[in-house]
């Protein structure tokens, strides 16, 4: 049996990334993850056991960039939910800005019917984002106790956001980040 190779399998979940940016989720093929990759299509099978498997991992990796990058970028001292879920909102526009390309593909795969394909469990699918959900959940000021709805709704209007930005659709002089905050929050506080 072969060993694994950490740098390949990375290697290949960013050629898959490339694919899904390029030409969706739906193009990915084994055939075509090889070609991109310069390996043979039985070598993948050495890193995953099959496409969904390929798919759920680049999935993944992308989520936990994106939990690990917010959770850095928040500060860890705050017990005030309102505070933090600006915080929230503040670092997901900054790793939407810088990281775009991941950003993207994760839409991509939360707005895809392939998703359900995938058999990710709850837990594999906010593993990195609990501190999240714990810092917003029975916060009184909000107009649901649901955190997954108060992140939810936050994280939408945020990716919205970012996206107009970056292809130029909105400029920055238009509507800013604390704009669009502020607007949020006005909807997610109770008066």
């Amino acid at each position: 049996m072969r060993e694994k190779d950490t740098a390949k399998q990375t290697s290949i979940i960013d050629e898959v990334s490339n694919i899904i940016l390029n030409e969706g989720i739906a193009a990915v093929s084994m055939s075509k993850i090889a070609k991109a990759s310069g390996i043979s299509s039985s070598t993948i099978y050495v890193y995953f056991t099959d496409k969904e498997d390929v798919l759920k991992q680049v999935y993944l990796a992308k989520k936990e960039m994106l939990a690990t990058f917010l959770l850095k970028n928040i500060e860890a001292t705050t017990d005030n939910s309102v505070i933090f879920a600006q915080q929230f909102m503040r670092a997901l526009y900054e790793f939407g800005m810088q990281h775009y390309e991941a950003l993207m593909i994760i839409e991509q795969f939360n707005s895809s019917p392939v998703r359900n394909n995938l058999q990710i469990s709850q837990a594999e699918s906010y593993r990195g984002f609990e501190r999240l959900f714990e810092a917003t959940s029975h916060a009184p000021q909000f107009v649901t106790d649901s955190a997954a709805v108060i992140l939810g709704f936050a994280y939408a209007p945020i990716v919205l956001y970012v996206k107009a930005r970056k292809t130029n659709q909105l400029a920055a002089q238009t509507i800013s980040i604390e704009q669009v905050i502020d607007m949020c929050m006005h909807a997610l506080l109770k008066e």
